[in-house]
């Protein structure tokens, strides 16, 4: 039997929510740039996951927060090699 679609499990949701806790978890033992771009993406498709407004800013902000903290590793990176040139 089919469940309409409203009433299926959102699995999609609750990997992507699964997935960003581990990283998060690796994040705080071992910051990385590549950790934080992965968390920012996934922050990003949840947002197609839910249609709820409140919950759609939530996953934006953090999307932007992790999206800031890649950058700020590229910047602590690449900075020294883009001036010694």
């Amino acid at each position: 039997m089919n469940l309409p679609l409203k009433k299926q499990p959102d699995w999609r949701k609750d990997c992507l929510l699964a997935a960003n806790q581990q990283l998060e978890y690796q994040y705080q033992q071992q910051p990385s740039p590549c950790l934080a771009l992965q968390i920012s993406r996934n922050y990003r498709l949840l947002l197609t996951q839910h249609d709820q407004p409140v919950i759609k800013q939530r996953w934006q902000v953090l999307s932007k927060h992790w999206w800031q903290r890649y950058c700020q590793f590229r910047q602590t990176t690449f900075q020294p090699l883009i001036s010694s040139h």
